[in-house]
């Protein structure tokens, strides 16, 4: 597995894979997928995957979350996070920061009230891979968000699946963002 603490993804190796040194790259019979996204969406679609409904409106909807999460909920924590590394201490990065987190938070409370209207899951009574990116999402910095409980019973019902217990394992990762 490749670490961004090491700086592997930074290797002529990988960079041949990926030339913006980011993971996850997915090599398959010597075809390269860059995306995260896209390779859940290709990896579903290949094994027939019930956490990515096959077609109609049922699979636009799981789709809509996942990018969603992939390219709005995502890119929120980054800009958070990168206010945070990259400002100097003081008025203008605690400025900055809060609306970075308020953003973040907004679309947790769409997630809520989404829940709230029609859940347990995103798509109603199934899990799909849009509730499992959420829940990976949820759990990067737990201090700064506030989950609501329609939130949590999806974290802890995505968390308890056992395979999402064995990557937790594997990645040594304690999920706080259930409690």
């Amino acid at each position: 597995m490749l670490s961004r603490e090491t700086n592997e993804i930074k290797s002529p190796e990988f960079l041949k894979l990926n030339p913006r040194g980011q993971i996850p790259v997915l090599v398959e019979d010597g075809k390269v997928l860059r995306e995260g996204a896209a390779q859940m969406i290709y990896l579903c679609d290949k094994h027939k995957s019930p956490l990515l409904p096959q077609s109609g409106w049922e699979r636009a909807q799981a789709l809509q979350w996942l990018m969603f999460a992939n390219a709005s909920l995502h890119p929120a924590y980054a800009r958070a996070t990168f206010v945070n590394r990259n400002l100097p201490d003081g008025e203008i990065k605690d400025k900055a920061l809060a609306e970075a987190r308020a953003v973040a938070q907004g679309m947790w409370d769409e997630v809520e009230a989404h829940l709230a209207a029609g859940g347990p899951y995103m798509c109603g009574d199934s899990v799909t891979l849009a509730d499992i990116v959420l829940t990976v999402i949820a759990n990067w910095n737990t201090t700064n968000y506030t989950f609501g409980p329609k939130c949590k019973a999806l974290f802890k019902a995505v968390t308890a699946r056992p395979a999402y217990q064995k990557a937790l394992a594997a990645e040594q990762v304690e999920y706080k963002a259930a409690a």
